[in-house]
């Protein structure tokens, strides 16, 4: 063990401290839906929540942040950090998912999609999420 696994218990502890003040309003989960034709969109679809714990913060792209990146953020998009470091990438977006399965992101009861790949900091990952259109 290093000191930074040791380290995030603590910190996600600390989180569901923010948690508990009420300072995190909005309830993400993850949700990967399976299609029973064999392929997204085909037949009949059944899904598996996965809620975040403890709750990250959601919020709009910073100025800052649009302005280091032009072009990458959309009107809509959501930025969801502090996403405890005890879940994996493959937790996280939909890449290697079997034809049949889809990945889906889901902010207060809002479908989102990961753009790019989730991005893994000391003690978080960090998303970006676009709203999906149906």
């Amino acid at each position: 063990m290093t000191l930074r696994s040791d380290l995030i218990p603590v910190v996600d502890d600390a989180r569901e401290l923010v948690d508990d003040l009420g300072l995190r309003p909005y309830t993400v989960a993850v949700r990967t839906r399976t299609w029973s034709g064999g392929r997204v969109g085909g037949g009949t679809a059944s899904n598996a929540d996965v809620t975040l714990a403890p709750r990250p913060r959601v919020r709009e792209p910073s100025p800052r942040l649009q302005a280091a990146e032009p072009g990458r953020y959309e009107a809509g998009d959501r930025v969801v950090d502090r996403i405890s470091a005890t879940y994996t990438e493959a937790d996280l977006d939909g890449d290697g998912l079997s034809a049949d399965k889809e990945r889906v992101w889901l902010i207060d009861g809002d479908e989102y999609r990961v753009v790019g790949k989730p991005l893994k900091r000391n003690f978080e990952w960090r998303v970006q999420l676009r709203r999906r259109t149906r």
